[in-house]
């Protein structure tokens, strides 16, 4: 089990090791929107990992190819519905705009 953080609601939990991100977030009760069911083919998922960042899986080919269509992403950002936590340290993400809660 990992602990995750949501930002800025400051929502905390522990999530099983293997969990999709996405899943992992809306467990949390965390808002966060997914239009593709998780394809990374939106990027409506995005979000940063501003925590633990070792703890989630590495960037697919797919994952990297829509995040640089999107505006705003920086080296912290990921799509939720591509990241995997881990279980090898606490994970703290940061969700965006209005629809963190």
């Amino acid at each position: 089990m990992t602990t995750l953080t949501l930002q800025p609601s400051g929502l905390s939990g522990e999530v099983a090791d293997g969990t999709n991100l996405l899943q992992a977030i809306l467990a949390l009760g965390g808002q966060i929107a997914s239009k593709c069911g998780g394809k990374a083919s939106c990027g409506a998922c995005h979000v940063f990992v501003t925590g633990g960042r070792k703890g989630v899986s590495k960037l697919t080919p797919a994952e990297n190819a829509r995040l640089d269509t999107l505006v705003g992403i920086g080296s912290k950002s990921r799509l939720a519905c591509q990241a995997t936590i881990l279980g090898t340290e606490p994970v703290t993400v940061e969700l965006l705009g209005a629809l963190s809660g």
